[in-house]
């Protein structure tokens, strides 16, 4: 789903108020059937907008969960029969061609060809599988009902990029007996529009910028990819966290809770600080079912470290298919380790200058390591730190001059919101300053806005 599109900005008032006016004068057995009737339709056509082969896949994904969980009762070879029909689809279409470049690598011949990967299969397949372990380990029921699974599987607010949803905290929404609630799609309405401001004035913005310098590496110097590099790190952030607010609050005015995916990674104190506040829902499901599955922290020191490298090689490759992707992932797992090593990774205990002083530290290692995977190839990477270390002087071009204010608000909202989130615009006590902000962000997005349907960064992974 575009949320940038005005595609989108159009049919969701239809689909909105379609979806409360078939369920509000029924009885609320049929209101919740209707209603996920609705749901289920929708969110299969907006995948088949985006790509038929999706559709098609997250089809046949779901039969064979439905079915497979049903013959699981705690044997390994349903389990794992389902899990690599469920994961075969995922397999081909983003591994082959990486695979047979490894291959090629190492002098066996390999015939390859470029595979179109459907949109959103790294999510729902990754759900898919949550579900299929939880119901070998007992904590869950398999599902009776073929369409409430579907919709678990297929609903469209987090069907393209997450986040990446539990059976245990979505599937009793589905079942559920939802109405209008007033405050609920307030508070919805105000995650969209902070999502949109995020993703169409900053990250899109700052993408004009570091495309023009990252595409250029052969006439761009070591100032301009240092100033790339750090406002990388911000359009990232800002396009995936404005991804997951216009997901969850889109979810939130339908009636859905759904979890939170950032609580200000920038502001993190440690590498695993960050990685409790980035990509929450894909963090937490690789601590649940691969690192907790290795063994986790219940061996010996150099087997923890093991597990954990393993776990964030996990990680890389799930967001591509590419060296630059797997190298990515190995030096944060590496970091993770040294942190545990030092007695870093634990609870945050010192003065605010030594706060200061680790949220920057951790910020400066974690911008170098969107280098790593911001660039398509190692030799890419090697070029950026060549060049960055060997500056001589600086004279660095900056984004267009309005993006850098409304940046600084954005990091501003941020920190008011982790220190004093009473003071939040947002949420703040008087209603004349949450309007003022909410107009105020709502002109910016209208006339700093890009509204080109550009895809979200990680809706390709």
């Amino acid at each position: 789903m575009n949320y940038n599109s005005s595609f989108f900005l159009c049919t969701f008032p239809i689909i909105f108020a379609l979806y409360y006016f078939l369920t509000s004068k029924v009885s609320a057995s049929v209101r919740t059937n209707t209603g996920n009737s609705l749901l289920l339709f929708v969110s299969y056509a907006v995948i088949a907008c985006e790509n038929v082969a999706a559709m098609l896949w997250l089809a046949y994904v779901t039969g064979i969960t439905f079915c497979g969980a049903k013959y699981l009762a705690r044997r390994r070879l349903p389990l794992f029969a389902t899990l690599m029909l469920a994961v075969l689809p995922l397999l081909v279409f983003k591994y082959y061609g990486f695979a047979c470049t490894v291959l090629s690598d190492i002098g066996l011949s390999c015939s390859s060809r470029s595979l179109v990967v459907p949109i959103g299969i790294s999510f729902f397949t990754l759900q898919a599988i949550g579900y299929i372990i939880d119901v070998y380990r007992g904590k869950i029921a398999p599902e009776s009902n073929l369409f409430d699974h579907s919709l678990f599987l297929a609903f469209f607010p987090q069907i393209v990029a997450g986040p990446i949803n539990r059976y245990n905290i979505l599937m009793p929404q589905i079942k559920a007996t939802r109405v209008f609630n007033a405050q609920q799609s307030t508070e919805g309405l105000r995650m969209m529009l902070w999502g949109m401001f995020l993703k169409t004035v900053i990250a899109d913005r700052l993408s004009l910028y570091v495309d023009s310098i990252a595409n250029n590496l052969v006439t761009a110097d070591g100032s301009s990819l240092l100033s790339m590099a750090f406002f990388y790190s911000f359009q990232i952030y800002a396009d995936f966290a404005g991804y997951s607010l216009m997901a969850i609050g889109t979810a939130r005015v339908l009636g859905f809770n759904l979890p939170d995916n950032f609580r200000r990674p920038y502001l993190s104190v440690s590498i695993t600080d960050f990685w409790h506040r980035w990509h929450i829902s894909l963090s937490s499901w690789l601590r649940d079912y691969v690192y907790i599955s290795l063994g986790g922290n219940r061996c010996g020191r150099c087997c923890h470290y093991v597990n954990i490298l393993i776990t964030f090689i996990v990680s890389g490759l799930w967001h591509g298919a590419n060296y630059t992707f797997l190298v990515w992932g190995l030096l944060h797992g590496a970091f993770l380790c040294v942190e545990k090593a030092a007695g870093l990774s634990g609870k945050f205990v010192g003065g605010k200058l030594l706060r200061v002083v680790r949220i920057m530290s951790t910020f400066i290692i974690i911008t170098m390591l969107w280098v790593v995977f911001r660039m398509p190839t190692l030799a890419d990477v090697g070029t950026v730190f060549g060049r960055i270390v060997n500056i001589s002087s600086f004279h660095i071009t900056l984004p267009e001059k309005y993006v850098l204010p409304l940046l600084a608000f954005a990091i501003f909202k941020d920190i008011v919101e982790e220190y004093h989130p009473q003071y939040d615009v947002l949420h703040h006590r008087m209603s004349l300053v949450r309007w003022t902000a909410y107009v105020l962000i709502a002109i910016a997005i209208i006339l700093f806005g890009v509204f080109d349907s550009g895809q979200f960064i990680y809706a390709k992974f």
